[in-house]
């Protein structure tokens, strides 16, 4: 069941999950650690988006926990599903290629895959800061800047223009299903008040003119 940010239930969900409690420690399973953001920085980057009238989004990222990668030392098998079995193939395993739920490394493993995506594909860096927070500067002649703070699968947009966080939704979509929830209004259960935009604010109907004028370009 999931609810949106006044706590209305807007769909109910069923997930395929794991039996993470029967996982043992050092034998399959190491790191479980995934950072988030720590609230003195999202108070400071709404603090600095304030000051320096920058445009702030969100988006939701779907199911990130199905989105970890699993490396080929990294081997997990799992029974297969009630129902599931082929013919022939009863006494056989799943072997995982990517996390599920319930897996006691699936947070772990999907960070390392934002990070991924944020810092080797997308070029923004990672702050010494906060482990949950990414920012992308155009340059020393450029006020073109683009923070994005991280909370397991919300993510926080603060942008100079708004041509940038177009282009951000638009390359990130290309490596992760995402939701755009468009202005940012709540966070972590506090409603914010933001003066909004006439400008759009999804992918289909980004301008014609070229983020790239800003002096900031996305790779993939």
């Amino acid at each position: 069941m999931k609810k949106d940010a006044s706590g209305q239930v807007v769909c109910f969900k069923a997930h395929l999950v794991a039996h993470g409690f029967s996982q043992v420690l050092d034998v399959d399973y190491f790191d479980t650690f995934v950072p988030v953001a720590k609230l003195v920085l999202i108070q400071t980057v709404l603090t600095m988006a304030a000051k320096l009238d920058f445009e702030l989004h969100q988006i939701d990222i779907k199911s990130p926990y199905l989105n970890g990668e699993l490396t080929e030392n990294k081997n997990i098998f799992m029974k297969q599903p009630p129902g599931y079995p082929a013919p022939n193939s009863s006494r056989k395993v799943c072997h995982l290629l990517k996390t599920m739920y319930s897996l006691k490394q699936s947070g772990c493993h999907w960070y390392q895959k934002l990070v991924e995506i944020l810092v080797k594909r997308l070029e923004f860096v990672r702050s010494d800061m906060d482990q949950a927070v990414f920012y992308h500067h155009g340059g020393h002649n450029s006020h073109a800047t683009i923070i994005v703070v991280i909370h397991i699968d919300d993510c926080t947009i603060a942008a100079s223009t708004l041509l940038l966080i177009i282009a951000f939704k638009c390359q990130i979509s290309k490596h992760v299903e995402i939701t755009d929830l468009g202005e940012l209004h709540w966070l972590l259960a506090s409603k914010l008040n933001v003066t909004a935009t006439a400008a759009p604010s999804t992918c289909p109907n980004a301008p014609t003119s070229s983020p790239s004028s800003h002096d900031t370009t996305f790779r993939t």
